[in-house]
């Protein structure tokens, strides 16, 4: 039995969403991917003073994703690990007379660990109004990325290079205490992210390129001017909602200005 033409025209046109809704996951995946590797400010604005120096470690925590694409199931970052590690460091600027600046750069060397590596390195710089208390900063950052892992396969190591870049606006207000200070704080941003997928057995590449709005909020907490740790929750609306966590200490490898200042 031979079909109208309207019929094909019909069973064509919803073929075609299908593949498209196909495409739409296999990017959605791509993204929600790359939004997890961003490089958030986790600390209050204007944290640091000239020649603060903080070496942490920040703690990114995976929550659940879902790996569905079509009829497959992909394998996703949370079906591997529950928690990624990364390196932190930072250092306070000479900046004008209340404000404050600072630069700092992560990292994750290319250990693989459950057949998964990552390969990540970030640059970040802010400059913070900060006369007292109360502290409003603009920040921006860049990273570069390459994660392998099992993705199509069980057995076989997919690629995901990343080049991002952001910026955000932040307001914190310190509370002094003896013998340190807690400092809440919230954030408002956008981040560029640009994610390109390699299939390791067929060669098969996809992209997402994506401009994506991004709200964060954490506090701070600052022990005997040594001892940092930071709580924040980052969300990226309709895409990703995950909590992340840091811990640093700030040697006094430098000796300090001799101008009095505020901690």
């Amino acid at each position: 039995m031979r079909r109208p033409p309207i019929a094909c025209l019909i069973v064509a046109a919803a073929g075609a969403a299908r593949a498209q809704t196909m495409l739409d996951q296999e990017q959605r995946l791509i993204e929600v991917h790359s939004l997890l590797v961003d490089m958030g400010a986790l600390n209050a604005p204007g944290a640091y003073r000239e020649r603060d120096l903080s070496l942490g470690l920040e703690v990114i925590v995976i929550p659940g994703i879902d790996g569905t694409t079509g009829g497959k199931r992909q394998i996703t970052a949370s079906d591997r690990t529950p928690v990624f590690p990364r390196l932190r460091l930072a250092l306070g600027l000479p900046a004008p007379e209340g404000f404050r600046a600072s630069v700092g750069i992560a990292y994750i060397p290319p250990i693989q660990l459950r057949d998964v590596s990552s390969h990540f390195a970030a640059l970040e710089g802010e400059m913070a109004y900060a006369p007292g208390p109360l502290a409003l900063g603009l920040r921006g950052h860049v990273l570069v990325a390459r994660s392998m892992s099992p993705v199509t396969e069980p057995t076989v190591r997919d690629t995901l290079d990343n080049f991002e870049f952001g910026a955000n606006a932040a307001a914190g207000y310190r509370l002094d205490f003896q013998p340190g200070s807690v400092t809440p704080y919230a954030s408002i941003g956008i981040t560029r992210t640009v994610g390109i997928f390699r299939v390791t057995s067929d060669a098969y590449e996809l992209s997402s390129r994506t401009t994506n709005p991004v709200l964060a909020g954490g506090v701070r907490f600052l022990a005997r001017q040594r001892f940092e740790v930071v709580a924040e929750l980052a969300a990226f609306p309709g895409r990703l909602v995950h909590p992340s966590f840091r811990v640093a200490w700030m040697p006094d490898w430098w000796s300090r200005p001799a101008t009095p200042s505020t901690p």
